[in-house]
């Protein structure tokens, strides 16, 4: 199998040859790889070892570049299009009313620039790559980033904010999304879309509510991807359990990166769950990649692979991303134990 070929068929559910690998790496924590590979990028990877690297934030994704005017805090630090920077800034901080909602400078699509999508779309596809392309954020997590955590928590209880809000963040997502598709004339294959509601074992919002103000929000955006053929890839990392089901029904299509060690993740009970319904992406445990040794790496990566592979539907990865503190060994041994 080709690269794109053996992730398009993990993502639609199918048993491809092996199950591709997919991560994303922070700082530093790839440089052993490349060094024991011979390797210069993550993509030299697959030429050189059969790595596939599979990611919806690296150099195969896409989104459009914001032209607007550039937006920062008093002290002159720079923000992204929507004013935040880094937990310093919210862009809605100062927007505690209906009315100072809508007087606040919302981003347009005529502020994005989308003529490169289709070229560059071409050029990952030619490097035997799936083309994935984002980020979308609707739901709570996308609400604390705007707003800070405090103040995300305390306005789902005025309503008549909640509707002026999320339908406002709601017209401009869509509109994004149709101009990034259009502009990409039939060539984006996967988005990703991101909501980290929980922690470790709660959620930061009850489901009554995550239903009532985000779901239908999503499946407006989920409704709109998959109208131009593309997969809805979802990363939600803290606990989940009492969303899952509704997030299958509206449409996602691969959830990433369901870590065993998160309440109700239990992964032979996620097996019979979501056998035949949604695809995985992720699933070695983050904790032993940091913590194990290598032998301890290679046996929970064949677990991981003996539990889910049988039944297709799994791009396996870290249950994060990988990270300074791996040590190179073990990544390696996740490597060498899928390959």
């Amino acid at each position: 199998m080709t690269r794109r070929d053996r992730i398009l068929t993990a993502l639609n559910g199918g048993i491809p040859d092996r199950p591709p690998i997919a991560f994303d790496a922070h700082g530093s924590s790839l440089d052993g790889i490349l060094e024991h590979y011979g390797a210069k990028t993550k993509n030299d990877l697959y030429t050189i070892a059969g790595i596939d690297g599979f990611s919806v934030w690296c150099w195969n994704a896409i989104m459009g570049k914001y032209t607007g005017p550039p937006k920062s805090t008093p002290d002159g630090t720079g923000c992204d299009f929507w004013g935040n920077c880094s937990q310093r800034a919210w862009g809605l901080s100062d927007c505690d009313t209906v009315e100072q909602l809508e007087a606040f400078d919302w981003p347009t699509v005529a502020q994005f620039d989308f003529s490169h999508v289709y070229g560059r779309a071409r050029e990952i596809k030619e490097l035997d790559m799936v083309v994935s392309a984002g980020h979308v954020g609707l739901g709570y997590q996308m609400h604390n980033m705007l707003r800070g955590n405090e103040a995300a928590l305390l306005d789902v209880f005025n309503e008549k904010w909640m509707a002026a809000y999320t339908d406002r963040l709601t017209r401009f997502t869509l509109d994004y999304l149709e101009a990034l598709f259009e502009a990409g004339q039939g060539q984006i294959e996967v988005v990703r879309a991101d909501d980290d509601i929980g922690t470790m074992n709660h959620l930061m919002v009850s489901p009554e509510m995550w239903r009532r103000f985000y779901k239908h929000r999503w499946k407006a955006a989920f409704d709109l991807i998959h109208s131009y053929g593309a997969k809805v890839w979802f990363h939600s990392c803290g606990y989940i359990w009492p969303l899952l089901e509704d997030l299958i029904e509206i449409g996602i299509d691969c959830w990433n990166p369901f870590p065993s060690y998160v309440l109700d993740n239990d992964h032979d009970r996620l097996k019979d769950f979501r056998r035949g319904r949604l695809a995985l992406d992720g699933g070695v445990s983050h904790l032993i990649l940091v913590k194990g040794s290598a032998q301890d790496v290679a046996d929970e990566t064949r677990r991981v692979l003996d539990t889910f592979a049988p039944d297709g539907g799994l791009l396996i990865g870290p249950s994060q991303v990988f990270t300074e503190d791996m040590p190179t060994e073990n990544i390696l041994a996740f490597f060498e134990t899928v390959l």
